[in-house]
């Protein structure tokens, strides 16, 4: 069991047995909880049936920038936060985040990493990226992305150009420099390698030491006018998935084996002159897709072959059956987002009501939730396209993650979004100043439904949920300790088998 594992279940065990003390008192006692407090359970052999993604190594959450390293901005097999939702905790740091197995990695905006506690939001640890060269420490940037207990974050400057600290204390475990100073945004970690573009190069390098494992530059391309013209890479993240990486250069969707960086296949752009490849890459279920001269395309994985086009010039997120498109809405003054089906390239989808306009969007099996460009985050059935709900967080978002029963939040401050009442932790560990009043309590960020009608404070929903604790059928004092002990054995069974 690593250090990082052992630390989980120490602290969600005392959460479970405080839980279970406090429902003598009248309190429902916790279910057994993943590591970011939603609820999860286990098969009869030990294997968690728990709703999260699952990451390279097999944590759980949302291990990078799109979620997994596939890009898709989809969450599969996991239902978000229902109304009346509120803000359970703030970090008035900025910055960009990943979220695994009950951690939040944060590269904020003065260039530190943090790891803060996703229950309660009180601070781990921080971390400044230093190195042997120089005296002064480097500034992290970009968001980092999360597998085999490490935290990968790439830094400004000539060096180091990727740096790989311990999830559990932030302490460094390996860098490499030298690959150029104009680095990707954020790494894609997959099959043991991770995958990151510098000065225009695709390098691999090993996730355990940080080993050059190859690398691949486009060159350049003799056109149909015999003219031999430069193509390179975008910065932008690489998708991973199926043993195969997506690269996209500025004429070329270019796949290749992960393990070798040996070339698969190409499709280029039919009008060299005019033209272009844009946005990131998709991976998932087979399928590769990408914004090609201002269409999706989707495509065979395997062997190249294009099998549909949607006719819209975004990509955000690809799902088992739809592409969601940030798109200009049809009064022409605002974006919203559109969903198509991924066959035949229709629309399928789009919100039923509210007027803001969005900047970003990821999914799960219920819900679609948008990043407003004026302020916070809102949620729409995937059904329908009904407004579920919406919260203010006073700050523009430039990142929205989904994991568990928890929206998380990224602009000029981290706000963690819940169900009001659901998964609160009550005297919850050291906070951090930084953080909301003591790191737990939910804070006054405006909740309201999609229509504008304010939903009840969280004082009176918390208050209403305790009653409706009362009346659970069959509970007792003595259920709860018994139901905290069941959960302190699946919490060592969970992270037993890594022993």
């Amino acid at each position: 069991m690593s250090e990082h594992e052992r630390r989980t279940v120490l602290r969600y065990a005392g959460l479970t047995l405080a839980a279970g003390m406090g429902a003598a008192t009248g309190t429902v006692a916790a279910q057994k909880t993943d590591a970011d407090g939603s609820a999860g359970d286990e098969t009869a052999d030990g294997e968690s049936t728990t709703d999260e993604p699952v990451t390279a190594d097999g944590s759980r959450g949302w291990s990078s920038i799109r979620g997994d390293a596939g890009n898709t901005g989809f969450v599969p097999g996991s239902i978000g936060p229902k109304p009346p939702v509120s803000v359970a905790w703030e970090d008035d740091h900025g910055g960009t985040f990943t979220v695994v197995d009950g951690t939040v990695y944060l590269v904020a905006d003065d260039g530190q990493v943090r790891a803060i506690d996703a229950v309660d939001g009180s601070l781990e640890w921080e971390s400044e990226i230093a190195a042997a060269s120089r005296e002064e420490p480097v500034r992290a940037m970009g968001p980092p992305a999360v597998a085999y207990d490490t935290v990968y974050v790439t830094s400004r400057g000539d060096e180091p150009n990727l740096t790989a600290l311990d999830v559990a204390t932030g302490d460094l475990r390996w860098q490499e420099s030298g690959l150029g100073s104009e680095t990707n945004l954020s790494p894609t970690v997959a099959g043991g390698l991770v995958f990151l573009v510098a000065d225009k190069v695709l390098y691999a390098l090993d996730a355990h030491g940080g080993e050059r494992r190859w690398q691949f530059e486009p060159g350049t391309v003799t056109t149909d006018d015999g003219r031999e013209r430069g193509d390179y890479l975008q910065r932008d993240s690489v998708a991973v998935a199926g043993g195969t990486v997506f690269a996209l250069s500025n004429k070329r969707l270019i796949a290749l084996d992960a393990e070798t960086g040996d070339e698969r296949w190409t499709d280029g752009v039919d009008d060299w002159a005019s033209s272009t490849f844009s946005g990131r890459p998709i991976a998932a279920d087979g399928v590769a897709a990408a914004v090609k001269a201002g269409v999706v395309t989707i495509y065979d994985a395997e062997t190249g072959t294009e099998r549909s086009t949607v006719p819209t010039h975004s990509l955000d997120v690809l799902t088992d059956d739809r592409v969601y498109a940030v798109t200009d809405a049809e009064d022409g003054d605002r974006k919203t987002v559109t969903g198509y089906d991924s066959e035949t390239g229709d629309r399928v989808w789009q919100p039923s009501d509210g007027d803001g306009s969005v900047a970003s969007a990821v999914v799960d099996d219920d819900s679609v939730y948008v990043g407003l460009e004026e302020s916070g985050v809102a949620a729409f059935a995937r059904t329908d396209g009904r407004g579920e709900w919406r919260v203010d967080t006073g700050t523009e978002p430039r990142q929205v993650a989904v994991v568990g029963e928890t929206v998380y939040v990224g602009g000029d401050s981290l706000f963690a979004i819940r169900t009001d009442g659901e998964d609160r932790v009550d005297g919850g560990g050291d906070g951090d100043e930084n953080s909301s009043d003591d790191g737990n309590e939910s804070t006054d960020a405006g909740n309201e439904s999609i229509d504008g009608s304010e939903n009840e404070s969280t004082a009176d929903t918390d208050t209403e949920s305790s009653d409706d604790a009362d009346e659970t059928p069959g509970f007792t004092a003595g259920t709860s300790i018994a139901g905290g002990a069941l959960a302190l054995e699946w919490l060592r069974r969970r992270t037993g088998g890594n022993e």
